[in-house]
């Protein structure tokens, strides 16, 4: 099988997540802390519940205070998401061609590697431009990334479904997935506005932070499951 199939399907992807993770953590253990002061609330740290994760990637906090170590490794990890969902979709549309799959499968593959690469650019997007550098530009980036994903994942799920290779459980676990997101697009499209003018409540703000934390911790998961029947896959074909 194809070594660079599987770098772009399994070995990339696990290297990723596992660099978005430490960066993560160490932009929220290097994050100055915030302040919002029509919600009286004040932190010198990283907050999970009021703190959405783009403020990690804020050249100035909200408190006033330069950010620029946790921007860098931040924003730099989103990037590295971006191009990540773009390799993993070039490789997701050669590899049911390679393997000789279903004309349904090379078909929804073959769809899906347009959209993996808008929805790579849209998430790239959000790292380039942190939402206090141009809040509407990242909130554009960062909601139709968002967007872009639920489509895409309907196609990842149809391409699988139709695969005479892989378990039609992989499948299922996406398009759960695929609810979940329905549901977080809801919230960011008709649910409580946060933002510079906008008049939020406390649980306003914890409401969407909250709901962006676990639509990302799900899109995680996710992936692993779909790179683990990846993997498994190449074991059966090797």
């Amino acid at each position: 099988m194809n070594k660079r199939i599987y770098f772009g399907l399994v070995r990339f992807p696990l290297l990723s997540i596992s660099i978005f993770f430490v960066c993560f953590l160490t932009a929220a253990f290097l994050f100055p802390g915030s302040e919002i002061e029509h919600l009286h609330f004040k932190s010198d740290m990283y907050s999970l519940s009021h703190n959405f994760l783009s403020g990690l990637g804020s050249l100035v906090t909200s408190s006033g205070v330069v950010n620029t170590p946790s921007s860098i490794i931040f924003n730099g990890s989103l990037v590295l998401v971006g191009a990540t969902l773009v390799l993993f979709y070039m490789r997701f549309k050669d590899l049911f061609r390679t393997i000789a799959d279903t004309d349904k499968s090379i078909k929804f593959a073959r769809f899906s590697q347009p959209v993996g690469l808008v929805a790579g650019a849209l998430f790239a997007g959000v790292g380039f431009v942190p939402h206090d550098l141009h809040f509407g530009a990242h909130v554009f980036f960062a909601n139709y990334a968002f967007l872009v994903l639920f489509i895409l994942s309907i196609l990842h799920s149809l391409t699988v479904y139709h695969s005479k290779f892989i378990n039609n459980r992989y499948a299922l676990g996406y398009m759960l997935f695929c609810i979940v997101l329905l549901v977080y697009l809801y919230i960011i499209f008709l649910g409580p506005k946060i933002g510079p003018g906008t008049d939020y409540t406390e649980s306003d703000l914890m409401i969407q932070v909250i709901s962006q934390k676990s639509i990302v911790l799900s899109l995680i998961l996710s992936i692993l499951f779909q790179v683990y029947g990846f993997h498994s896959l190449f074991k059966k074909l090797s």
